[in-house]
């Protein structure tokens, strides 16, 4: 899709790693966004209404995801497919946008990061947490294993976000939690 980084750096904006500050910090969300208003400026004449109500294929996916943030839901009012969390339109636009899978690991990783950051409401604090704590390195290129999803999001669980935040690389030196220590 495109060129990443080669290490998560700090943001000009925020000086947090970039992208830990998805959406609301305006450097990061230039960092996060780059791939999907690269795929936009691709299309001759962009309309969100049209990418967004097009059949499915008619338009990669990063052009269906950048079209439907485009757009207010009619219900709720909110971003298309990242309103309320109780809304049928936005659940329906969201369900919708999975049909187009993006091709690679990193691409699907970057998406679902995304999605769960411009919708954290939709999901529970930790797989928010986590998905935030994980997003500077997958900007870098990085696609972290399913291990290392639960290990970071135990240790979101466990309160130790703080400690992570500090972290920067990845493998994440994670702390061992007490019910993990040996006792031997």
């Amino acid at each position: 899709m495109h060129a990443h980084p080669a290490a998560a750096k700090p943001c000009a904006t925020c000086g947090d790693l970039a992208g830990r500050g998805y959406p609301a910090c305006p450097g990061c969300a230039r960092t996060v966004d780059r791939p999907w208003e690269s795929a936009w400026a691709l299309l001759p004449d962009p309309d969100p209404e049209v990418v967004a109500d097009a059949p499915r294929g008619d338009y990669p996916w990063a052009c269906v995801d950048w079209a439907l943030r485009q757009l207010p839901c009619a219900g709720c009012g909110g971003e298309l497919a990242a309103g309320a969390p109780d809304c049928v339109g936005c659940a329906a636009a969201d369900a919708a946008r999975w049909e187009l899978a993006p091709p690679t690991p990193h691409e699907r990783v970057l998406r679902t990061a995304v999605v769960v950051l411009r919708a954290p409401t939709w999901r529970r604090r930790a797989v928010a947490s986590t998905w935030r704590l994980l997003l500077p390195f997958v900007v870098a290129g990085c696609v972290p294993s399913s291990t290392t999803l639960s290990e970071v999001r135990t240790q979101v669980v466990a309160g130790r976000y703080d400690e992570l935040a500090e972290l920067e690389a990845l493998p994440l030196a994670l702390p061992l939690l007490p019910w993990r220590r040996s006792t031997a």
